[in-house]
């Protein structure tokens, strides 16, 4: 008999919808002087190397992480997101779009038939046949938040293609200051990227004059970097440069991509036991933050046909999940914004967040499973929970009264990789005002819900930042 302990779920991102990705064959790194833990991009050879092509998954062998094409730049040449873990020697082994295992705590994968039952009338007063009309996949997993394995599904969440991706930038400089009456930094070698978006965010760490200067940043949402200057929108203190100053940016933003993926789930202690769902996109993706508590989350999918082959699917072996730090609220949740500024005078309690599109089937005559699947607008809510004091009752309530748009944001790190989540415009829903019983605390529990607005120029419902 089965064991939920020997379960595995893979998934590999699907470069056309429905459609498993094959193997791309013999590929290696081609270069002398190996990839640097940052690069973005890999000279590759072999005799496959000309058929690797953007949305294309890869890893490299000593290495964990899972790479995708970002863009095809030549037969040899090709740039991929995120940047590299660790460095990459000539002549290393890349194997393409294997499937990744999802580190999960629970979850299903199933397929029910729709079906109709004919209104024939019978002599006998028996029901007529029932017939199927349609398929309907579906999965849904649980999980614990963790860097790196999450990075792909988080990116389909938010509708982003390969090429959309997470962006990337990062210097390390000893000629770095910080300048007060601008709010900048300032790099005399003019070394910083051009191509950082208004709005975005940045993490910047190294600062030991004054430490204020170092954390998360909000690159200004007026003016554009320049080689030699980022403005930023929270206040600095003049520093100047002789530190050795780290200042990192990688993000995504919504957009209008659909991904899929192939899911496969195998029984690890039974002969020949898979499930494989093709075309599967991301209908919700969920975050929950509770205090003394380990970060959790969910994904569900809505698929095109699920079959049971009798061999595993894909290319190689199964690529083992990143093991990275699994994120527990005491010592992940470093700080949340409201209005762009970092609040530390509000007790939090807990809070979530909930990406939401609804998936849309699309039927054709003669086909039992879909022809089609397309995603409705995304939908983004939440909620959070702080403990009642004079610092936050007057503020958090005039918001829910006078219904008044804000900036809301929380940033979560293991020590060694930060993610920032920043909407640009909530509105708080509802408020319960419940007074508990003997021996409670008061608090107050808002849900919100995220608009679109300006980020720098572009309108979005939310961004997300990913340093290491």
């Amino acid at each position: 008999m089965a064991d939920a302990n020997r379960v595995q779920v893979s998934t590999l991102e699907e470069k056309a919808w429905g459609t498993t990705n094959a193997a791309v064959g013999t590929i290696a790194v081609n270069d002398a002087s190996h990839v640097a833990v940052g690069d973005t991009t890999v000279t590759i050879d072999g005799t496959d190397a000309a058929a690797l092509t953007v949305g294309d998954t890869f890893t490299v062998a000593g290495d964990t992480q899972v790479y995708i094409v970002k863009t095809d730049t030549s037969a040899t040449e090709v740039a991929f997101s995120p940047a590299a873990k660790v460095a990459w020697q000539d002549d290393t082994v890349i194997t393409t779009n294997n499937f990744v295992e999802l580190p999960i705590t629970g979850g299903s994968m199933s397929e029910s038939p729709d079906t109709v039952r004919s209104s024939q009338l019978r002599s006998d007063a028996q029901m007529a046949d029932m017939k199927r009309t349609g398929v309907e996949p579906a999965a849904a997993f649980d999980f614990e938040m963790q860097a790196d394995n999450l990075d792909n599904l988080l990116r389909a969440a938010l509708r982003n293609s390969p090429a959309n991706t997470w962006s990337n930038f990062a210097i390390t400089a000893t000629d770095i200051s910080a300048t007060a009456s601008d709010k900048s930094f300032n790099d005399a070698s003019s070394g910083f990227s051009v191509s950082i978006p208004k709005g975005s965010w940045i993490y910047v760490s190294g600062f030991t004059g004054d430490t204020g200067n170092n954390g998360w940043k909000q690159v200004s949402k007026t003016t554009a970097p320049t080689a030699a200057k980022i403005i930023v929108e929270q206040t600095l203190v003049d520093d100047t440069a002789g530190e050795s100053v780290t200042i990192t940016s990688s993000e995504i933003r919504n957009g209008s991509d659909l991904t899929s993926f192939s899911l496969q789930m195998q029984n690890l202690d039974l002969t020949n036991a898979y499930r494989l769902t093709k075309g599967a996109r991301i209908t919700d993706f969920g975050l929950n933050i509770t205090s003394q508590a380990i970060i959790t989350g969910n994904v569900g999918f809505s698929g095109k046909r699920m079959t049971r082959p009798e061999a595993k699917s894909g290319a190689g072996s199964v690529t083992t999940a990143a093991d990275t730090d699994v994120m527990s609220e005491v010592s992940t949740f470093e700080s949340f914004w409201i209005g762009g500024t970092e609040i530390t005078t509000y007790e939090i309690v807990s809070a979530s967040l909930n990406i939401a599109t609804t998936a849309r089937p699309q039927v054709g005559l003669g086909n039992l499973q879909k022809v089609g699947m397309n995603l409705g607008p995304i939908d983004i809510t939440g909620s959070v929970e702080f403990y009642l004091e004079t610092a936050n009752y007057a503020t958090l309530q005039d918001y829910l009264l006078n219904f008044t748009s804000f900036e809301f944001g929380f940033a979560l790190s293991d020590g060694t990789n930060r993610y920032f989540f920043h909407m640009p415009q909530v509105k708080l829903t509802s408020e319960p005002g419940t007074v508990g019983g003997i021996d409670t605390d008061m608090m107050l529990s808002f849900d919100f819900a995220a608009d679109p607005a300006d980020i720098g120029g572009v309108t979005k419902t939310i961004q997300v930042s990913r340093v290491s």
